[in-house]
């Protein structure tokens, strides 16, 4: 079932200052005058280039943002989910301070290969843990340690995964988080097809029933940003 979105507001109601439609033009603008892409960056998004999956990659403004997120943040307990080839995972562990860890589930051994080696390249894979493994067991792991006051909770966490599960991410990843921590989701606005009613493939229906669960939350602060395919920032209260 579809979630009930709201009614359009009237003309009147519309913000005049809405956010500036993004073409080819603009786009490659705001590329050349704020993403900084280190060389390393650069070679790990042009090997992923070369494998049909590649526009599951992060793009270059999306990593920078998440960088910059952890270093305002200064978390010292990271989380993400799905990792792909590592791209988001370079990104935030070189933002990292070195008193910081980062916990890593990537069900694909070929993918976390590639991130394994780019962490190892940029010095950091020491502060980085991986599991090769399905997340929603691990986290469940995880969340067991914390509530068995074991281990912490997250300061952080970073979603990037299978849409089939995005539910069960988002309520266990607020479980594991700490209050006042914050959780990105990549994807929330999923090619733009949650704003058509026409897709009701399986996925789009998810992120959309997301979306809708996370702005009824009102344990959590949220903002859901038009960059890449969408980005929403949690702020657990």
């Amino acid at each position: 079932m579809l979630p009930n979105f709201p009614k359009p507001l009237p003309e009147d109601d519309r913000p005049v200052n809405r956010t500036v439609k993004v073409d080819d033009r603009l786009y490659q603008y705001l590329v050349d005058v704020s993403v900084r892409e280190t060389d390393l960056l650069k070679e790990l998004r042009r090997e992923t280039a070369q494998y049909h999956m590649a526009r599951m990659q992060l793009s270059p403004e999306v990593g920078q943002f998440l960088s910059l997120l952890i270093k305002l943040q200064a978390p010292k307990k990271i989380l993400e989910i799905g990792v792909f080839t590592g791209y988001s995972t370079l990104s935030m562990a070189m933002a990292m301070s070195n008193n910081a860890s980062l916990v890593a589930i990537e069900k694909k051994q070929m993918w976390l290969d590639i991130a394994t080696r780019y962490l190892e390249q940029a010095g950091v894979k020491d502060r980085v843990e991986t599991y090769c493994d399905k997340a929603l067991p691990v986290m469940q792991t995880l969340l067991a340690s914390i509530n068995n006051h074991e281990s912490d909770p997250f300061d952080f966490i970073f979603i990037d995964a299978d849409k089939k599960n995005l539910l069960e991410y988002y309520h266990l990843s607020k479980s594991l988080l700490r209050s006042g921590g914050c959780m990105v989701i990549d994807n929330t606005l999923w090619w733009g097809n949650v704003a058509d009613e026409a897709f009701t493939d399986k996925d789009t229906c998810i992120v959309r029933e997301l979306n809708s669960t996370v702005h009824q939350d009102n344990n959590v602060e949220l903002s859901l940003l038009p960059i890449g395919d969408g980005l929403t920032l949690i702020r657990k209260k």
